[in-house]
């Protein structure tokens, strides 16, 4: 079987009916994964499916983007991996340089779509789920207490958000997903109404809703192999877990200096919340303190160097807008020479 983690998830779906022809693999039609892969057509689809987010528009241009006065917002390019594409701007001028790095970073130019959203009321949290030809196996909701760099969870605990599974199979029903995906949201809990920023079409971080008793990536591996998969049983709530070392670089890249790193690994540490580390488990392989010691002193000798391990990860696993037009625009040729030798 193959079991995608991350951005080949989009290359796999377009090539779904070949690969299933030898392997196992639960990921939905390209049709569905190009809905929610780009944050402009996600927009539109929830609009479609009547889910709610936080007021959004689409604009191509710098005139309609410099002609937006409703601050603050975020801004988020259509395609970006580990929020790096996504930027709160509080006034003009904010707008303007944002923009500016956009283009100097070649995620986004003239003419392509671009989201301006307005913030969401409510707590962050996050959902995962698993699917099997449309039909919902599993859940998982957490609520999302701090964050790492670009505002992605770093500290999260389960919990129980009866509005969010509802949309979540209806989102699945309508796309016929088969696979896993994660959702976004910002959670308004006396409202107990969701905003849904994001959509990634993938498995995701999958451990603080296996500590709460749904194993998501069980539910996927079945699937994968062809068993007809029965509903698990919801996640339990009050389930914290953490990303460890990861939130050291995120306050490296947020300008920490050495003392301050150090206070804050102590503080890590010494903890007295009951939190498990997603990341660093020596009781399961202790071999996961190498990654985790080997940041740790490279950011304790230069704090700076948080922002290029950060780009320089980014970089290699994610998938921008030209990459994903690539993938969409295959001369037909390429594609029978890729279906001859996946058959």
């Amino acid at each position: 079987m193959l079991f995608p983690t991350h951005e080949q998830v989009y290359a796999f779906s377009r090539f779904r009916s070949q690969f299933l022809k030898q392997v196992g693999l639960a990921v939905p039609e390209f049709d569905a994964i190009q809905r929610v892969q780009s944050k402009a057509e996600f927009a539109l689809l929830m609009e479609e499916i009547g889910l709610p987010t936080p007021v959004s528009r689409i604009v191509h241009s710098k005139s309609e983007l410099f002609a937006h006065t409703d601050f603050p917002c975020f801004l988020k390019v259509a395609h970006s991996t580990a929020s790096l594409g996504v930027e709160r701007v509080s006034d003009p001028v904010a707008l303007e340089e944002t923009v500016k790095r956009f283009e100097a970073a070649a995620v986004w130019r003239e003419g392509l779509p671009i989201v301006l959203q307005q913030p969401a009321p409510g707590t962050q949290a996050e959902v995962g789920a698993v699917f099997q030809d449309g039909r919902m196996v599993a859940v998982a909701c957490a609520d999302v207490l701090a964050t790492g760099i670009g505002g992605g969870p770093a500290l999260r605990i389960t919990a129980n958000h009866s509005p969010v599974i509802e949309h979540v199979e209806r989102f699945g029903n309508a796309l016929k997903w088969h696979g896993p995906l994660s959702l976004e949201y910002f959670y308004d809990a006396h409202a107990e109404r969701p905003y849904y920023i994001e959509c990634n079409p993938r498995i995701g971080e999958s451990y603080n809703s296996l500590a709460g008793g749904v194993n998501l990536c069980d539910a996927t591996v079945r699937i994968s192999m062809g068993e007809q998969v029965n509903r698990v049983p919801d996640v339990r709530p009050g389930v914290l877990t953490h990303n460890g070392f990861i939130v050291t670089i995120a306050d490296a890249y947020n300008g920490a200096s050495r003392i301050e790193l150090l206070r804050r690994l102590w503080a890590h540490w010494t903890r007295g919340d009951g939190g498990q580390s997603e990341m660093t488990r020596m009781k399961d392989d202790w071999l996961s303190a190498v990654p985790a010691t080997a940041v740790i002193m490279m950011l304790l000798v230069n704090p700076k160097a948080a922002k290029g391990l950060a780009k320089g990860t980014v970089d290699n696993y994610s998938l921008p807008h030209h990459a994903a037009r690539i993938i969409e625009e295959l001369p037909s040729e390429t594609i029978e020479e890729i279906e001859t030798i996946l058959s």
